[in-house]
């Protein structure tokens, strides 16, 4: 038998971190089999979205959970955010695409 995982817990958060997204003109999508941690894509959306900083500051006003590090820029442009959760064992890591139109489009 395999060990239990945190997935279904991730699984349960997952709509009240949609809303978040969503009312900072994010559609959020779960990337990653949630076996270790939570990875979240932000991706714009809407016509005018918030800055990722401001749907980050939201989360963690919202959830009782804690920024680690900074943020990071990966590839493409994305600016990555790791948040903890419960006592260490849990992690969320919100990437956010950037808003940026792309030439020709």
């Amino acid at each position: 038998m395999k060990p239990a995982t945190f997935a279904p817990w991730y699984a349960a958060l997952y709509p009240q971190f949609a809303e978040i997204a969503r009312a900072h003109g994010y559609a959020l999508a779960v990337h990653g089999s949630m076996q270790r941690d939570f990875d979240v894509v932000a991706i714009p959306w809407a016509k005018q979205v918030s800055e990722p900083r401001a749907v980050i500051d939201n989360v963690l006003s919202e959830f009782a959970v804690e920024e680690i590090g900074q943020p990071e820029t990966n590839n493409h442009g994305r600016i990555a955010f790791t948040l903890g959760i419960g006592f260490g064992d849990c992690f969320a890591d919100w990437s956010f695409m950037p808003a940026s139109a792309i030439a020709g489009h």
